[in-house]
């Protein structure tokens, strides 16, 4: 069962995304939801750790972290 839900794009995205559906022989929404069922099935990506800068004085900035 497809569920419907409505999205907002700018007239550039639209217009790549229906020429790109075009190329493949598929509609634009058929295209939409290949690309975000194979975005949702990828390995999530790993967050950097946090890494800052201290200030240890006029001229010492060190790397924190």
């Amino acid at each position: 069962m497809l569920k419907k839900t409505s999205i907002y794009l700018d007239e550039e995205l639209d217009h790549r995304l229906a020429r790109r559906a075009a190329d493949e022989g598929i509609t634009k929404a058929e295209f939409i939801r290949r690309t975000l069922a194979a975005a949702v099935q990828r390995p999530k990506r790993t967050r950097p750790e946090a890494v800052g800068l201290e200030d240890r004085g006029p001229g010492r900035m060190t790397v924190a972290g």
